[in-house]
Parts: structure tokens; sequence; C-alpha cells
């Protein structure tokens, strides 16, 4: 029995797999598949993987199919750098120059989790007019000449080296603003048919991932320095990068994902908030 684990390759948890791949290798108890969040929520839900961090929105759609891993998540306190809304216009002007330039609105199909936050921010924060959405791969929200949100390591070469002539609205920094809280992009899923040697390969690798999060400040330097990192990202904005980043799971971290379903109820993007179950080993 190999535990199936799914692995986001964005920098926001890089260096957490990296560190893993040394605790729990690749090998006959451990198999990681590498995607970005939307095809993670897919294999989950078609049960290919076993665990992965993955669209806390999929947990809130999906949580009679699911558990959480107690204590870990992905989420950034005041800004996460990595998902962004990029526009021609400043919010306050951009009914305007939506009326000026008719057609969509960009989102990703990287994340459920990100769309969803936009279209609550948009509607019940910013009370901008309903526009016509339109889902386009990621990477190519530039290209279209229109309003888009980008996710992941593409979102955060946009946060580092600006696009001319666009305005860069950080999602993380609005809900933090709005709500007081941070905000949970991801959480890690656990399907819940799970064989015993399976929970057994679970447990321990969530004593590891616990293990890495509490002490990961301190792995920052020398994971900087490694040659598999993009160029383009230097030392100092990758340090700010990853300590905007935290990966508990505490009562702020679980207060505001039961906002966030709450708003995405409000919304009509959920049936409902789910209680919050977990994995015990």
């Amino acid at each position: 029995m190999t535990l199936q684990i799914g692995r986001i390759d964005y920098l926001n948890i890089w260096h957490i797999f990296h560190l893993l791949a040394k605790t729990c290798p690749e090998g006959p108890d451990f198999h990681y598949v590498p995607d970005h969040p939307s095809k993670l929520n897919r294999a989950l839900a078609e049960g290919e993987l076993d665990i992965s961090p993955s669209s806390s929105f999929e947990y809130l759609l999906h949580a009679e199919n699911y558990v959480l891993l107690p204590g870990a998540s992905i989420c950034a306190q005041k800004e996460v750098q990595s998902v962004l809304f990029l526009s021609p216009a400043p919010l306050e002007e951009l009914p305007g120059w939506l009326a000026r330039n008719p057609g969509p609105v960009c989102l990703t199909g990287a994340s459920a989790t990100s769309t969803a936050l936009l279209k609550i921010l948009w509607l019940q924060k910013w009370k901008l007019p309903e526009p016509h959405w339109m889902t386009v791969e990621p990477g190519h929200g530039l290209s279209t000449g229109r309003p888009f949100l980008e996710i992941g390591n593409l979102a955060l070469r946009h946060f580092v080296d600006p696009p001319a002539g666009y305005h860069i609205v950080d999602l993380a920094t609005e809900w933090a603003n709005w709500t007081g809280l941070p905000f949970v992009f991801a959480v890690w899923i656990v399907r819940r048919a799970l064989s015993a040697t399976a929970r057994e390969q679970l447990a321990r690798l969530r004593l590891h991932i616990n293990a890495i999060t509490a002490d990961l400040d301190s792995h920052f330097d020398a994971l900087s320095r490694l040659p598999e990192l993009p160029a383009w990202l230097t030392s100092p904005n990758l340090f700010r990068y990853w300590l905007a980043m935290s990966y508990g799971l505490g009562p702020a971290e679980q207060a505001s994902l039961a906002l966030f379903g709450e708003r995405c109820t409000k919304q009509g993007l959920l049936p409902g908030m789910p209680g919050l179950r977990w994995f015990d080993a």
C-alpha cells in the first residue's frame, strides 16, 4: 500500500515538500503526485489521491467525502503575493472601464478557492456590478488585455515585477482588511475511505508535516540557495514571500474558514457551511 500524496509545486509550499521528501521519501510507502490545485481537487474527488494540500473550497463543497489533517493549511496573515487580481483601472474606476471596454473578467482555471474569493470580494466588499466571468488557462490572463485573476508562481512574478498599466490587488490583503482574519487558501484534505495501513502511513506523514512547519524559518537561508529556484526571484523577495505565509490551522484560521464558507453560501457558491471534521489516527 503506497500513500498517494498530492503535491502543489507552487513556491508557497515547495519548501515544505522539499523537506518532507527527506523524511518521507518517494518509495513503497509514499508517492507524490504534482499538479496545480484544481487538478488535485479532481484527483481527490476521483479517489486517485489519499491526501493533498488542496483548495479549501473543495473541502467546503464536498466535506462529506473528506476529513482534514489537523493543524495544517496554507494561509496568509496579511498578504499572499501569489493570489492577485490585476486590473487595467483602479477598483473604483473599474465599472467605467468595463462599460467602455465590454467583455469578460478572466479567472484562472487553477484554483477554485481563489475564484470564489474574488467573486465574494467583488460583490460583498467592493460592491461592483456582476461582470461576465470567463475562465482562461493559467498564465494567459495578461495576454487577454482584460482584468484577470492569477495565482501561484505566475502571480508572484507579477507581484515582484508588475506589468505596465495594471493595478495589482492582493486578495489576502483585501480579506484581512475586511474581516481581520487570515485567509486559508488550502487545507490538507484526506479521503475518508482509507485502509488501516494507509491510516498508519498518514499518521507518520502528519507528524513530519507538523515538525517541518514548526521549524520552517530555520531552513529559509539554506533553501533559498538551492539551484532549482527560479532566477527571477531574488532572495529578499523569496524571504518576504515565505514569511507572509503560515501553515497552521488554529482558532483564527478555523474562524476564517467558517466565515469564508458562510460568505460563499450567501452568494450561492455553496449549499451551506459544513462542519469541520478531522483525521484521527
